[in-house]
């Protein structure tokens, strides 16, 4: 998709669009791989320009951070409320947490949890670990599974779509943030130079129309994400962000919003994102392969047990067998 969609902003047009069916992420190919090539190496060196150059900074991935700082541990909040008047009137508001802990060794791990709203058993769960070469994945309430084949491709996807969060929620201003240096700061005992993020609205470009290209109208959940991607209009943007005086990398970012969206005058989007390395260097913790990890599984258990229960996995190996004695297999329509 030519305007990626984050998975933050997935969860409130799951809001927006009162349903749940969102795809989330740019390519949800790879996280059904990932959840059912190695990847380029990190950036080396590190580029302390970048502290002057915020729009920039903003833009660095995981891998180019820690090639800078260090080991880092990183932790997001992302709070949506999706506000829609009139005859179907609603408010719904979504809240997502990730972590990413990621070491200079290559090995990482993410999770994240997203709350959409609706009660209790509606909060969901993902974990990613890449270590050893390995990735191993699960989902709420499940065991880890090995992913021999993802060779930690979609894991660094999975990981970057938390990890960029912030990065995405710029992009949404379509070129029109303000960033105005407000002096020196500090954290985690390190110096770092003050940004103020406003928003221009005069200088605002809706981004490209991100609908894909195939033939055939989308379903109705990516047909509303689509809208909002197409059709979002920053009415306010502010913030702040800290980067790291030496290294040029953001320490945190704290950023609140709100969006209409063209041709829906009755709908109202409000975000409100915290962003930060919570530790670097050797107090992050160690990255480990989780312990017992099951297969992967190729053809879901409970579909080979379901199979079983109904006789058809009897039946088939009762064909197989008259078919090597030289019996003819009975068609299905003149089995009883």
């Amino acid at each position: 998709m030519g305007h990626p969609l984050f998975p933050t902003a997935c969860a409130a047009l799951a809001a927006f669009a009162l349903s749940t069916g969102c795809s989330r992420g740019p390519d949800p190919e790879g996280r059904r791989r990932l959840f059912s090539r190695g990847d380029e190496p990190a950036a080396e060196g590190a580029a302390p320009a970048e502290a002057e150059r915020p729009e920039v900074a903003l833009a660095l991935r995981a891998d180019e951070v820690v090639a800078r700082i260090g080991s880092v541990d990183f932790g997001a909040a992302v709070d949506w409320t999706v506000s829609r008047w009139g005859d179907e009137g609603r408010r719904v508001h979504v809240t997502e947490r990730h972590r990413v802990r990621q070491l200079t060794t290559g090995e990482f791990e993410v999770s994240s949890e997203v709350d959409p709203g609706r009660g209790p058993g509606g909060l969901s769960s993902k974990q990613v670990v890449f270590a050893g070469g390995t990735t191993y994945a699960r989902g709420a309430f499940a065991p880890f599974r090995e992913r021999p084949t993802d060779l930690g491709r979609d894991a660094r996807r999975y990981r970057d779509e938390s990890f960029g969060l912030a990065a995405e929620v710029a992009r949404l201003a379509g070129g029109a943030l303000v960033l105005e240096h407000a002096g020196d700061a500090a954290l985690l005992g390190r110096r770092a130079v003050r940004w103020i993020v406003s928003f221009d609205a005069a200088k605002f470009t809706p981004p490209p129309s991100v609908r894909p290209a195939a033939a055939g109208a989308p379903d109705l959940d990516t047909a509303r994400r689509l809208a909002f991607l197409d059709g979002h209009l920053p009415r306010a943007l502010a913030g702040e962000l800290l980067l790291d005086t030496e290294t040029g990398v953001p320490l945190r970012v704290k950023l609140t919003a709100t969006f209409a969206v063209r041709d829906q005058p009755n709908v109202k989007v409000d975000l409100q994102l915290l962003a930060q390395l919570r530790s670097v260097g050797g107090s992050v913790g160690e990255v480990k392969a989780p312990k017992d990890p099951l297969p992967d599984a190729r053809k879901p258990p409970g579909v080979a047990a379901a199979l079983e229960a109904a006789g058809l996995k009897t039946r088939a190996a009762e064909a197989d067998r008259k078919a090597g004695g030289g019996e003819k297999t009975p068609e299905p329509e003149d089995e009883e």
